[in-house]
């Protein structure tokens, strides 16, 4: 019977790869209050108010399982200007690899950036889904988030009239010279 939470992750949902066939599997998951609170906490956001997880499995050549999937969320961020709470939904379509560690390619030495990316190790047999839409989350998330209104004072602005000179670093033997 595969697990159905784990005290090493925040929110773990674990699918086994075994069962996961050439036919599309699909599953839902979504977090409760405690989960949301923990991603909360190690994401830095205020709150999660909501999140739900839809996953397409399929195993593909090679012993590669497919997983796609879509996240929907409402989380609360801190503005970045005045810290003021910030509502946000996020809804947001994502795909990913799988494979044995015996069966996933070796790292190689040069980086091609047009490659794909390898695929996520399955870890004990399973695939944890949960994981999977807490990292989603993480990378959907608005690294800016600014309240409406919120504007930088005035005095912490740089002058927009002021030439920009080079700044010329300090010589530490500057102290050193005696003065003419």
């Amino acid at each position: 019977m595969p697990r159905q939470h784990s005290d090493s992750q925040e929110f773990s949902r674990f699918v086994e790869a075994d069962s996961v066939g050439t036919h599309r599997m699909e599953r839902r998951i979504s977090a409760n209050p405690e989960e949301r609170a923990a991603l909360a906490k190690r994401f830095g956001l205020l709150g999660i108010e909501r999140l739900e997880a839809v996953f397409s499995l399929k195993r593909a050549g090679g012993g590669v399982i497919h997983v796609a999937g879509e996240i929907a969320a409402e989380v609360t961020q801190a503005c970045v200007v005045t810290l003021a709470p910030v509502p946000a939904k996020v809804a947001e379509a994502f795909s990913a690899d799988f494979a044995d560690e015996d069966r996933r390619r070796t790292t190689e030495l040069d980086v091609d950036f047009e490659a794909d990316d390898p695929p996520e190790p399955i870890r004990n047999g399973h695939i944890d889904l949960g994981e999977l839409a807490a990292e989603q989350l993480a990378l959907a998330l608005d690294p800016y988030p600014r309240a409406p209104g919120a504007a930088i004072p005035p005095e912490l602005s740089p002058d927009p009239d002021a030439e920009d000179e080079p700044v010329r670093p300090i010589n530490p033997f500057s102290i050193l010279k005696k003065p003419n």
